[in-house]
């Protein structure tokens, strides 16, 4: 794992005269195209406890860049908001780029509203193929087809979804699809005729497209006890973090704080809709807290980062799952140093990675696995990390640090 450059993508310094911090913008998104060639990144600000600087006002951006050392800036499109870009996504054929996160919030200033954004580019040049404002909260994940024709964004209880049209813009107003819980993770398949999303009250939806058709959602509610440590106790709804679809099969992962679901479209949309395969990170003693989960191209694995108590309360674990009959069940485990935010697998299965790092102001480090658990590579830093994303062809890396950094490493 080498890292072959490293950008700060804010230059503007986030604590300016005559207010006196330490504190910077947070790379707290980004991706990569399936060969590899271009990465894209967006900057964001969290007053945590750690933190100095107690207003999130900021020029806030979305940068793209082509990888050849030493990283070419393509484009930045940067903006005045409050908290700014939360998550961002390129399309597997590096042609169209997106980022979404907070506009306004009235909470830090109520003379403006709360109001989420969406943005998406020509990623060759930064020209704008959609602007919105209007969203009715932060955008907390956005995805792309493989051709960058389907959007799809999840901001509060909302899904949005817009599809490209002739004209090369996305159509706008889109198309909404609203869900149960509050969600903060949606994946949509390359082919662009399908998308899934899971949210805070146990639901997974599964989405066909079709003609340009966005169609009604299939709906499956998890419920798992409330604490598992205690066999009598109720069942209440899963509060999903996660969720991941195959690149060349119909098959989708799921991760809640203690269980990862393993689904496919068939089993989401037949007479009794559900998972065909569970798995539980509860050991019998402490509860681990599944943060991100990925999943093989053709479903034949999946991938989970968990906060291990186990390990103490600054470790973590990457877990690799394989199906069972109806469990998924555990192949490896590799111990992490810190708490993990983020995993990434490539296409052909070999090469895992992992964001870690947890609270802000503390070491973090991007690691490099292979998929019998051993650990090709470790970059250390001096802040935690949320983003990482190996491209499809495994060719290259990219993450994003609590120290303004984008960084990208070749295997």
């Amino acid at each position: 794992m080498l890292l072959k450059w490293t950008k700060k993508l804010s230059a503007l310094p986030l604590c300016q005269r005559p207010e006196t911090c330490v504190d910077d913008y947070m790379v707290n998104a980004a991706a990569i195209s399936d060969d590899g060639s271009r990465v894209v990144g967006g900057t964001y600000y969290q007053n945590y406890v750690s933190t100095s600087r107690r207003r999130v006002d900021g020029r806030y951006g979305v940068y793209g860049f082509s990888t050849p050392q030493p990283g070419t800036l393509l484009f930045k499109h940067e903006y005045d908001g409050d908290k700014g870009i939360y998550a961002v996504a390129i399309s597997g054929d590096g042609t169209v780029a997106a980022g979404g996160g907070l506009l306004t919030k009235g909470k830090f200033n109520p003379f403006r509203p709360k109001r989420g954004v969406l943005l998406a580019f020509d990623a060759a040049n930064g020209n704008t193929l959609l602007d919105t404002s209007d969203l009715p909260d932060r955008v907390n994940a956005v995805a792309l087809s493989r051709n960058g024709g389907v959007l799809a964004a999840v901001a509060e209880t909302g899904l949005f979804v817009f599809l490209r049209a002739a004209s090369g813009l996305f159509s706008n107003p889109p198309n909404v699809v609203d869900l149960a819980g509050y969600c903060e993770t949606v994946a949509v398949h390359p082919s662009g005729t399908w998308l899934a999303a899971a949210d805070q009250k146990g639901n997974v939806y599964v989405i066909a497209i079709a003609g340009g058709v966005v169609g009604a959602p299939a709906t499956w509610t998890a419920l798992e006890p409330e604490d598992p440590s205690r066999p009598l106790s109720f069942k209440v709804p899963v509060k999903f973090h996660s969720i991941a679809v195959s690149r060349t099969s119909d098959a989708l992962a799921v991760g809640g704080p203690d269980v990862v679901y393993l689904l496919t479209r068939a089993s989401m949309t037949g007479a009794t809709p559900g998972p065909v395969a569970r798995y539980s990170s509860f050991d019998g003693t402490s509860k681990h807290n599944v943060r991100c989960v990925a999943i093989a191209d053709a479903g034949s694995f999946v991938i989970a980062v968990a906060n291990d108590t186990n390990m103490g309360a600054n470790k973590g674990r990457l877990i690799k799952l394989s199906r069972s009959g109806a469990k998924l069940t555990e192949d490896w485990v590799a111990a992490l140093d810190h708490p993990p935010n983020s995993t990434s697998v490539d296409s052909s299965g070999t090469r895992i990675v992992v964001a870690d790092g947890y609270p802000n102001r503390t070491p973090g480090a991007f690691y490099l696995f292979n998929n019998l658990g051993v650990k090709l590579g470790t970059q250390v830093t001096v802040d935690m990390n949320w983003p990482v994303q190996v491209s499809a062809n495994g060719s290259g890396i990219v993450g994003g640090g609590d120290d303004n950094s984008l960084l990208f490493f070749t295997p």
